[in-house]
């Protein structure tokens, strides 16, 4: 992949006054010096907006309203469009009534649990007059002013009006229960028609600013269609794609120099904040995020940059040019009058120029190929 250096960073501008020397045979020659340098890897990218994230419509239906537009400010939990379906009204209509329907009849008040109630008092008179009739015969059968068969069916009667009044307790309160489950299953059939009625209501779960819409008042949207992106207000990060090649050099809390074309020839200063470990696998690149060091205000978003991000840094580094390099690390000095080549041991680089840690000296002469 070809690397370019877009602007010169001030730190790593490397001015190398060029000592030529003449041979007999007209070669040129130049001295290794000491100057800063700074290696960096290229990295091109986007500027959007921090903490963006793409609305979706939750529904099928048609915009019937729309409060905001690209470039308006959103409080969180404010509307942004709203979806109109008139099926999705007619069954929250159909829901709540079915509520409170079953909400009623769960109810003290309840006309069914009345009834069951008034049915209770019924057979507990009943059941109390019929004690009181069977606590008299026991006492006559005793006295023998009754028959065994009067008294067997005064017996009868008691315990039926028992089982009756017990019947009607326990069937008040199954009723009671039932009714009860009948209004929890209602309660949460109409939550979740308002749920879904609420999903035509579009709304940010952020406070910040809608920089982009994607339909009108009266068009048809689908359930998952793109219909906005909204972001933090005047917070930009970048998101960078930096090179397979180049992703092991690149950490947290490097600095990074932004290039834009919306901006000229400025550069702007931003630290490394995020690496994404996932590889891109159509232009085998990395996502890298990062923010920017000092306020940053711009209102345009999605814009194009290109960016350095600053991997080492060295002042007083032994450099020569990189035109002078041969295969294997190699370059040429002048010895004894005659050229010899020399493989050094390469540092810090950038498209310019490398540092040599070993190989070559300061004051050695190093040959600069003639040009084919």
């Amino acid at each position: 992949m070809n690397k370019k250096f877009f602007l010169a960073i001030p730190v790593a501008v490397v001015i190398i006054s060029l000592f030529v020397f003449a041979s007999c045979n007209k070669t040129k020659t130049i001295k290794p010096e000491r100057k800063a340098i700074t290696e960096a890897v290229y990295a091109s990218g986007f500027l959007v907006p921090k903490n963006e994230y793409k609305v979706f419509a939750l529904s099928d239906g048609y915009i019937v309203s729309k409060s905001k537009d690209g470039g308006d400010e959103v409080k969180r939990g404010e509307e942004i469009f709203k979806v109109q379906n008139d099926a999705s009204a007619s069954k929250l209509g159909a829901s709540s009534s079915a509520y409170d329907l079953a909400k009623l009849n769960a109810g003290d008040n309840s006309p069914v649990l009345l009834d069951l109630k008034n049915k209770i008092r019924s057979a507990e008179a009943k059941y109390k007059n019929d004690s009181l009739n069977y606590t008299r015969y026991k006492n006559m059968l005793d006295a023998q002013a009754v028959t065994k068969g009067q008294f067997d069916q005064i017996a009868l009667a008691y315990e039926v009006s028992g089982n009756d009044l017990k019947s009607a307790n326990e069937t008040y309160r199954r009723t009671k229960d039932q009714l009860l489950v009948e209004s929890k299953n209602a309660q949460s059939i109409m939550a979740a028609s308002n749920l879904d009625y609420g999903n035509y209501s579009i709304r940010s779960v952020m406070e910040g600013v809608v920089y982009e819409t994607y339909k009108d008042l009266g068009e048809a949207v689908r359930r998952t269609e793109l219909v906005a992106i909204i972001g933090e207000n005047g917070a930009k990060i970048l998101e960078l794609s930096v090179d397979q090649q180049d992703i092991d050099k690149v950490k947290v809390g490097q600095e990074v120099v932004v290039k834009m074309d919306v901006s000229g020839s400025k550069t702007y200063k931003a630290k490394v904040s995020k690496i994404y470990p996932n590889m891109n696998q159509q232009d085998q690149s990395f996502k890298v995020e990062a923010e920017f060091a000092d306020n940053y205000e711009m209102n345009f978003v999605h814009i194009s940059v290109e960016a350095n991000i600053i991997i080492a840094h060295m002042d007083n580094a032994l450099i020569i040019p990189k035109n002078v390099l041969q295969a294997n690390d190699e370059v040429e000095v002048v010895s004894l009058g005659m050229n010899k080549k020399v493989k050094i041991k390469k540092g810090l680089e950038n498209l310019e120029y490398v540092e040599v840690v070993e190989g070559v000296k300061a004051e050695d002469e190093v040959v600069v190929p003639k040009l084919k």
